[in-house]
């Protein structure tokens, strides 16, 4: 799971939360992004500050790290990052975890048709997003005839015989966001 984490919050835990549960996932990672390249720096903490405080709310929760890995390796993209991740992690299956707000930029993503091809992908809702994100263009570049029911259809056995996927999980739809938080901090 990808993001700015600007800052971290409880959004970014229970989408976590949700996802492993969804997914039967054994952990789930955050990617904190130097730079998002589709977000202006403008407002933006520095980056030790927001790996700070999504390691401070992931807490000692075992089944959740944080990475600093596109930091360390100067990857700017999801793509790289997920080409560094299966090199790294060669048997792990790896499902990209996105809101339904990404779902519908996703096409504008670096090599977005690469990862579409490439990795399996769980949104999860946002708030004025369901409907509009399943109608996008980001949807249909992953494919009506890749969609599956639930999320636990993304997991390893059902991809051996199926091929990767990607599922909507319309139900999640926690209200916080970084932008409304620091929003509330500025007033």
């Amino acid at each position: 799971m990808g993001g700015s984490f600007n800052p971290a919050h409880a959004g970014h835990l229970y989408i976590a939360q949700e996802a492993k549960r969804l997914a039967q996932l054994d952990e789930v990672w955050w990617l904190v992004s130097p730079q998002n390249p589709l977000k202006s720096a403008q407002g933006m903490e520095d980056f030790p500050a927001r790996l700070a405080s999504a390691r401070t709310l992931a807490g000692r929760k075992c089944w959740l790290r944080c990475l600093d890995l596109e930091e360390q390796l100067g990857l700017g993209n999801t793509f790289a990052s997920l080409r560094r991740l299966k090199q790294i992690c060669r048997h792990a299956e790896l499902i990209w975890i996105m809101g339904a707000d990404n779902l519908s930029q996703f096409p504008q993503w670096k090599r977005a048709t690469d990862i579409a091809k490439t990795t399996s992908i769980l949104v999860m809702n946002r708030p004025d997003y369901g409907w509009q994100a399943l109608a996008s263009q980001g949807a249909s570049l992953l494919g009506r005839q890749h969609r599956r029911k639930e999320a636990r259809q993304l997991g390893r056995s059902y991809i051996k015989n199926k091929g990767r996927g990607w599922a909507f999980h319309l139900h999640s739809r926690n209200a916080l966001s970084a932008t409304l938080l620091r929003s509330t901090r500025a007033v």
